[in-house]
């Protein structure tokens, strides 16, 4: 059985790429729910919140900017590690980072829990592609 995406969360610090981005998933249609978070400790309040409204069928994308004040993107996956076998919805991590630094994109290669890395912004083809490959 395939599993829906059921939310979308976006933590990124920038307001504007957060817009941008909601918009263009929500055009595209790529999941029921589109939650932008401007820093880690709030998306990590927010997943655990959609404990509550979602099943062992649904499936929750995460856009993670890296370069974040306080809890960056690199310290965001070591608590949501933590939190992920409490959850009962599947999750896929994808950096979406404006940094091309190779160390960070191996890094991603190398963290089991990043399904796949991206430069900022996305555009319509690369949230077209995402869906193809990973729906």
């Amino acid at each position: 059985m395939n599993k829906k995406i059921k939310s979308i969360v976006l933590i990124d610090d920038d307001l504007a790429i957060n817009y941008f981005h909601k918009r263009l998933f929500l055009k595209l249609e790529l999941g029921d729910n589109v939650l932008p978070f401007y820093n880690s400790t709030d998306a990590l309040e927010g997943i655990l919140k959609l404990d509550k409204t979602h099943s062992a069928e649904d499936l929750v994308y995460i856009f993670l900017d890296l370069n974040m004040p306080n809890i960056d993107g690199w310290a965001f996956i070591e608590k949501f590690e933590k939190i992920n076998e409490s959850l009962k919805f599947e999750v896929k991590i994808f950096i979406l980072s404006s940094s091309i630094n190779p160390e960070d994109v191996e890094k991603a290669k190398n963290n089991n829990f990043v399904t796949n890395y991206f430069v900022k912004p996305l555009m319509i083809e690369g949230i077209i592609a995402i869906k193809e490959m990973y729906s």
